[in-house]
């Protein structure tokens, strides 16, 4: 069987799976390409590493689909402040990794916020999960763009839907990070629990990428804690590896810890 005949049955077999159809279709066959080489070409167990794959970048942070129509409404419906942060509390809530940083949102973006030399005009977000509808609690200015990206295509159909209903500027976009970072400057960027994630997929790419990005300030984060919320030495271990790294590049870096979640604020 030709290669191109397997790729295109273990695509078939992978998006059978409505837990991954909305995983952009760039992402999907790059994962099995690669599952078919580290299988050696078979189509059962190459569906198997794809779907693995899937599961430890996407499938793990969202235990179930969202309900994302009933989510919008609930923004859209919220009669005051309080009842708007609840919504979109309850909404990032859907979310593992955004769930996490719900109880410091407040004190995590104010700490960004207030350490940088000026107000920022474009704000990007990258692998964004649920995190653009924090925008709501991030000190912005009225005329500030923020630019979102991620691989889920529901998810960024949903944020752009309820980024209008918050009345927020911005530019959604489905983007795989592994195929390149969004070129569009922008004068801060979070890539928030990314870089191990991609690291898995590709050694040193998750490194390359923070110089990578077209941004003289880039804020990265790790988690310190598993979503199971162990330890594992994960402090250590990114602050270690974060350290290796940065110190052969001119940029000036300033640490911050938040509950599970290790912050740098990078400036290039």
């Amino acid at each position: 069987m030709a290669d191109q005949d397997k790729l295109a049955k273990v695509l078939d077999a992978v998006r059978e799976s409505s837990r991954y159809a909305s995983v952009a279709e760039e992402t999907v066959r790059r994962l099995a390409e690669s599952a078919l080489t580290a299988a050696r070409g078979d189509v059962g167990d190459a569906v198997k590493r794809t779907k693995r794959g899937l599961h430890e970048i996407f499938g793990a942070y969202l235990p179930s689909t969202p309900r994302y129509e009933k989510m919008l409404g609930l923004i859209r419906e919220a009669a005051d402040q309080e009842a708007l942060r609840d919504a979109l509390s309850r909404t990032m809530s859907s979310h593992a990794s955004t769930k996490e940083r719900l109880p410091i949102l407040t004190e995590f973006y104010s700490a960004i916020f207030d350490r940088l030399d000026e107000p920022p005009k474009v704000v990007a977000d990258f692998a964004c999960g649920m995190n653009p509808l924090a925008a709501h609690w991030m000190p912005l200015g009225e005329d500030v763009l923020y630019r979102a990206s991620d691989i889920d295509t529901r998810l960024m159909a949903f944020l752009d839907e309820a980024l209008t209903a918050l009345g927020v500027a911005h530019e959604t976009s489905v983007r795989d990070l592994l195929l390149g970072p969004d070129p569009a400057p922008a004068d801060v960027t979070f890539l928030l629990k990314t870089v191990p994630c991609i690291e898995t997929q590709q050694r040193e790419h998750g490194w390359d990428l923070i110089e990578a990005i077209n941004s003289p300030v880039v804020v990265v984060s790790f988690p310190t804690k598993s979503l199971g919320q162990r330890s594992k030495g994960m402090y250590r271990t990114y602050s270690t590896n974060f350290a290796a790294h940065a110190a052969d590049q001119p940029w000036r870096v300033e640490e911050l810890e938040f509950g599970n979640e290790l912050v740098y604020l990078v400036r290039k």
